[in-house]
């Protein structure tokens, strides 16, 4: 049993924990509190549409623009965000709720910033938490709040029960297809669960590994008009990445492609989507901040 989390040593007005600099600072040095970070939750209806790559991608570019990004491996049993960041964590979210470590202790920085937030497989067993182990996350969350820009959650693939925590607390819904079938059809299978089971009305969807923007267009028009026909659920289209011999040698090197090769179309594009990002941040209101997200998270997608 996973024993109450000890907050000793935490005191107010104390530097960050995360050992950075505060992004926010007022006229003659006051303190100016900034907008919570909206979260972007990216999932998809089946495994290897490239969830994991347009994540470690996305958080580099929004990083370039000089934006606090954390990235979140929720792709239990299976994360490898760490990889394509290029870090080793020494501690995961499991650690953290056995009370072993602190949240700061869990998070690790990239080279480029880039905060990463790694999984485990005992955050299957968030929802048996205590509440004072509740109240500690949310806690040491709010320490960080102020320094984050957008948070980016890399969720498993499918309609779990973990996919659907994270994807239904998030602020905006990214669904990943390609142009393989089944990649729709199980696009499909998630928006109809996301919909009809938790509510959700509003997915953005991004197409990966296209030949170009007649094909992402097309493929968008497939799921858009069945989603909207029987579910009564209207999709928006985010963008399109492109197939890029480029972009298959950086994923091969455990690479972004927007390190590696700058002036690829991939990498263009995930510069371009990116952007996008940047300025949905600025105007999401919708569901709350990350403090938010992981209350709704712990406590079941309860407001």
């Amino acid at each position: 049993m996973l024993e109450p989390l000890s907050m000793a040593g935490k005191t107010a007005g104390s530097t960050s924990r995360l050992g950075l600099a505060p992004v926010w600072r007022g006229r003659a040095g006051s303190a100016a509190r900034l907008s919570p970070a909206p979260v972007f939750a990216i999932t998809s209806g089946k495994g290897g549409v490239g969830k994991t790559n347009i994540v470690a991608n996305l958080a580099t570019a929004i990083t370039k623009m000089k934006k606090r990004v954390m990235a979140i491996d929720a792709n239990l049993g299976l994360a490898n965000l760490d990889l394509f960041l290029g870090v080793q964590p020494t501690f995961t979210l499991a650690d953290f709720f056995a009370g072993a470590v602190s949240l700061d202790k869990v998070i690790v920085t990239n080279r480029e910033g880039i905060l990463l937030l790694p999984g485990a497989s005992g955050v299957q067993e968030i929802t048996a938490l205590r509440h004072e182990q509740k109240a500690a996350l949310l806690t040491e969350l709010d320490v960080m709040t102020d320094e984050l820009d957008i948070v980016l959650i890399d969720t498993g693939s499918g309609i779990s029960d973990v996919v659907t925590y994270f994807t239904t607390a998030a602020q905006e819904i990214v669904v990943v297809v390609n142009p393989e079938s089944a990649s729709i059809t199980d696009a499909y299978a998630l928006v109809k669960v996301l919909a009809s089971g938790h509510d959700q009305k509003r997915f953005l969807i991004l197409a990966n590994a296209v030949s170009g923007a007649a094909e992402a267009h097309r493929l968008f028009a497939t799921l858009s008009e069945a989603a909207l026909r029987f579910l009564n659920v209207s999709l928006d289209f985010l963008d399109w990445i492109p197939r890029d011999p480029q972009l298959l040698r950086a994923v091969a090197q455990a690479q972004t492609v927007v390190n590696a090769a700058a002036a690829s179309p991939s990498a263009q594009a995930f510069v371009a989507v990116a952007e996008q990002f940047v300025r949905r941040a600025k105007s999401i209101k919708a569901k709350g901040n990350v403090q938010f997200f992981f209350r709704r998270m712990l406590e079941g997608g309860k407001a």
